[in-house]
Formats: structure tokens, C-alpha cells, sequence
């Protein structure tokens, strides 16, 4: 009976998608006929060209990478019903990203928004803009300036642990970094001091988990039809999961709103006219939660992006920062001795001194590069973008930016697969700037940049200045890659800690 069951929902649901596949085709024909002189591989009925990017995550980037490269500045790929164009010319990334007309994100960001929300990175149109102006405060320089000195306190936290390391190899840094993230933005981002229920632990794993779900139904065409998920039994666990970080955040809410600093906060009507911010340390929550003209719904969900998107982006890139410190043991004395110099062998980061880590800095920007957190984004194009020489993306297909592509491309960067963070030296380059998007570009870019560089400098001086880092890889050429929402290394960072010899 059961087998019959099953059977009968596999058949209503192939109906549906050929009924589907036959409606849209037609609906969408112009779509066919205009993309006709890009070129891109060959698709099939159904399923498009989707065929060539089936495997496990780290085959799937490969594939992607192999098959733009094939072609020039713009691919075609056919993705079922769905068309989307790769632009591998920084210029015409250019004039899409910025473009109003291709402000939203596209089909590939639908998982997301079941763990997101209806956030910064999710929301389109007048609402994005909404949003963005009301949380656009939160990031003001003065406030990021204030949090410096929790940047170091947490910051402290996390070297101890790697203290307790030394010995080991093959450390767990992911998990280590990410609860340390995880805290740090509660108390900076939140402004809740959420260590007690391992909060910082439980929010790990649930994200571990939602980032594993979203990649298996992001990369899988298949996933995509709702029965197929259903019967997988993936949706229920997506859903526990789901559940689970609404719970967390809800708790973090909750215990804000007993803030008593809060309560007066809200009070003062001066605070409330200047967009919630004053010269206190003010955290982002607080602003949320100071805007009359969000809801609960809005203010929950934005909670979500930020806890999601800027914990799982930093955790990437500070492991990928302490791995190739690890490889390349000659950046790592020279991020030392300017640590030392600016900062001295002992003391905390002020952020007058975040300035003068130049070097440490083009680390970061040289590790953003090799390593970005985003591998891929993509935009819906909602009215024709003519990019010149003849090109034109239509209405109704999406743009995607293929950030690894653009950032390990020899045709943008001189030996692009060789760490160099003098890359980033003032007036050494003339490439366009679009080469280059670690936190994309345009009105829709990270609005979170600066305060993940300023974090990340804290730790990795903290963290440097009493320990040396190795690694097992010898070079980045050798770290696989595999590709989900985020780009993790496939094998981890194999690396190890020892103490300095004074």
C-alpha cells in the first residue's frame, strides 16, 4: 500500500513538473529565442544542462569552474526552465549589479529564505531599501569603533582555548572559531551575553545543519520539487532545524527586551529621531528594536540574517586566515612583527591601531580572495540590461557573478594561485574593481564588511602575538574546495598550534 502511495505521488509529481516544463516553455519562448546567439553547454528537456553539475559539492565547483572557463565573457546555462547567464567580465558585472533593474535575488536564494527570513540579504525592492536605511546605522563607524573592546575580550576567550590545543593536530578550528563568532556577535551585534546554555554550541550545530540541508536542495535541480524534498525526509529535518534556530533567536529577543538599558533607550524619543543611534555603545538589536516602523516578524527575521550570515562568513574566512599562515610561515613572521610593532608584545587592540595593521590587513583582503565565503551570487533580472557589443540579458532570466572564478582567474590576477597580500599594496594594480568581491559590490554589497575586517584583525592579532600556526597543506593550490550556500575547504584547515619562545 505504502509502495503504491509513493508511486502515485512520483507520478502526480512527474505530471506536474512536464506540465509545468510545457506551460513555461511556452510562457517564457521569447527567452529561447533571444539567448540563442550565447552560447553555453547543452541542455536536455527538463532538467537543462543541470546534467553536467550533478556530484558531491567539491566535484559540483569543479564542474562550475571547468565549464565557464570554457566559454567567453558570458554563459548560457539552462537550469531546468530557468535561465541563467554567468558573466565572467567584470565590466558587465558592472552594469548588473548596479543596475535598479536587477536588485533581487534570484531562484537560488528560495532554500535560504526558509532560514533567513524575509531579511537584508533575502528582501527585494522597496522593502530591501526599507531595511537598509533603518539598519544602516547600526554600522556607523563610532559604534563599530565601541565595540572593539568586546572584540578582545572575546578575542581572549578564543586564544585560551587554542592555548588548550597545543600538542594536538588536525585542531577542530571551524567549531572552535565559529562558537567564539557566534558569542562575540550576541554580545556585539545583540547585546546579549549569551554564554550560559551554550547558546554559542547550539547555534553551531543548527546552522552545521541548515547549511548542509540549503546546499543538498540548492545544488540538487531535483530538491527543488516540493514532493521529491517531501518524501526525502529532508523537509522534516530542515523544519526541526528550522524550529530550533527560531527558538534561539526568540530567546535572544526575549532576554533583550528585559534589558533594562534598553527600556530607556526606547523611551528617549531623541534617540528614536536619530535612527536609533547615539554616542553609547548601541548594538544592532537595539536599533531594530528602537524602529516603530519595523514589526516583530521584520525585526525576527533580520535577527536570523545577521546571526546566520556574518557568523558563518567569518568562521570561514578566519579559519582560511589561520590556514595559510599556517602554509606560508614568511607571512606570518611579518604579520607578527607588525603586531608587535603597532601594538607591542603585550596590551589590547585599540582601534587606532586597527588602522596601522596594514599588512595584516592585505592578509585578510589576499585570504578573502583565494578563499571567499560566497562562491557564487546571482541576481533576477527584472527589465532587459543592454551590456553593450550586442549583449543583452532579458527580462525574466537571472545574472550570476561567479566570485571564485573572478578572484583565482590568471586573466585578472598575476599568478593567481600564488598567496600574495602585496597584491593589495596601494597603487600597484590597475585592474577593475570588479574583479574583486568578497563582499560583492554595488548598493546590494555587504553592509557588514567593515565590521567582520575590524573583528577579524582583533582576533588574528590576538591570536598570533602569543601562538605560531602551522599547517599540513603546503600550498593553497593543494586545499579542495567544496561549494554549498558558503565555500568550505573540503578536508578542513590540518592545522596546529605552538606557543612563541620569548
Amino acid at each position: 500500500m505504502v509502495f503504491f502511495t509513493v508511486m502515485g505521488y512520483l507520478f502526480v509529481a512527474s505530471v506536474s513538473l512536464l506540465c509545468l516544463f510545457c506551460v513555461d516553455k511556452w510562457v517564457r519562448r521569447w527567452l529561447y529565442s533571444s539567448s540563442e546567439l550565447i552560447l553555453g553547454p547543452s541542455a536536455l528537456p527538463v532538467i537543462g544542462c543541470a546534467y553536467h553539475f550533478f556530484g558531491d559539492p567539491s566535484n559540483v565547483l569543479r564542474a562550475i569552474i571547468r565549464t565557464i572557463d570554457s566559454y567567453q565573457d558570458i554563459v548560457k546555462l539552462w537550469l531546468g526552465y530557468r535561465l541563467l547567464y554567468v558573466l565572467k567580465k567584470p565590466e558587465y558585472i558592472e552594469k548588473v549589479i548596479t543596475n535598479p533593474n536587477a536588485l533581487n535575488k534570484d531562484f537560488f536564494y528560495e532554500p535560504l529564505v526558509s532560514v533567513l527570513g524575509d531579511g537584508l540579504v533575502t528582501l527585494g525592492g522597496a522593502k530591501w531599501r526599507r531595511h537598509r536605511k533603518l539598519i544602516n546605522p547600526s554600522f556607523n563607524q563610532k559604534i563599530l569603533d565601541n565595540f572593539v573592546e568586546l572584540f578582545n575580550e572575546r578575542a581572549n576567550h578564543l586564544v585560551k582555548i587554542l592555548e588548550e590545543t597545543v600538542g594536538e593536530r588536525n585542531v577542530p578550528l571551524y567549531d572552535i572559531i565559529g562558537a567564539c563568532v557566534v558569542d562575540l556577535s550576541c554580545q556585539t551585534a545583540m547585546g546579549v551575553n549569551m554564554s550560559i546554555g551554550n547558546v554559542e554550541k547550539r547555534v553551531g550545530e543548527v546552522l552545521e545543519k541548515l547549511n548542509e540541508l540549503s546546499t543538498e536542495r540548492s545544488l540538487k535541480l531535483w530538491n527543488h520539487i516540493e514532493v521529491i524534498w517531501l518524501l526525502s525526509g529532508k523537509k522534516a529535518q530542515f523544519n526541526y532545524y528550522i524550529k530550533r534556530l527560531r527558538s534561539i533567536v526568540n530567546e535572544v529577543i526575549q532576554k533583550k527586551m528585559q534589558d533594562e538599558d534598553l527600556k530607556e533607550l526606547r523611551r528617549d524619543e531623541s534617540v528614536i529621531a536619530n535612527d536609533g543611534y547615539d554616542s553609547k555603545r548601541r548594538a544592532f538589536l537595539d536599533i531594530l528594536l528602537t524602529q516603530t516602523d519595523l514589526n516583530e516578524k521584520e525585526i525576527r527575521d533580520e535577527v536570523n540574517t545577521f546571526l546566520v550570515a556574518a557568523t558563518r562568513t567569518t568562521t570561514n574566512t578566519l579559519t582560511a586566515i589561520f590556514t595559510v599562515l599556517g602554509i606560508y610561515q614568511d607571512v606570518q613572521r611579518k604579520v607578527y612583527q607588525e603586531i608587535v610593532d603597532v601594538v607591542g608584545v603585550e596590551g589590547e587592540i585599540r582601534p587606532e591601531h586597527l588602522q596601522r595593521l596594514e599588512y595584516t590587513e592585505r592578509v585578510i583582503k589576499e585570504t578573502l580572495r583565494v578563499f571567499p565565503a560566497v562562491g557564487m551570487f546571482s541576481r533576477y533580472v527584472a527589465e532587459d540590461i543592454d551590456l553593450g557589443n550586442n549583449v543583452k540579458i532579458e527580462k525574466g532570466a537571472s545574472a550570476a557573478v561567479p566570485v571564485v572564478y573572478m578572484h583565482r582567474c590568471d586573466k585578472f590576477w598575476t599568478d593567481a594561485m600564488k598567496f600574495n597580500p602585496d597584491r593589495f599594496l596601494p597603487g600597484t594594480s590597475s585592474r577593475h574593481p570588479y574583479t574583486y568581491l568578497p563582499f560583492s559590490q554595488g548598493p546590494r554589497n555587504c553592509i557588514g564588511g567593515r565590521y567582520v575586517t575590524m573583528l577579524m584583525k582583533v582576533v588574528v592579532a590576538l591570536a598570533i602575538r602569543p601562538l605560531k600556526v602551522f599547517s599540513e597543506y603546503k600550498s593553497i593550490e593543494e586545499i579542495s574546495l567544496k561549494l554549498g550556500i558558503l565555500v568550505r575547504m573540503t578536508d578542513g584547515p590540518k592545522v596546529w598550534f605552538q606557543r612563541r619562545v620569548s
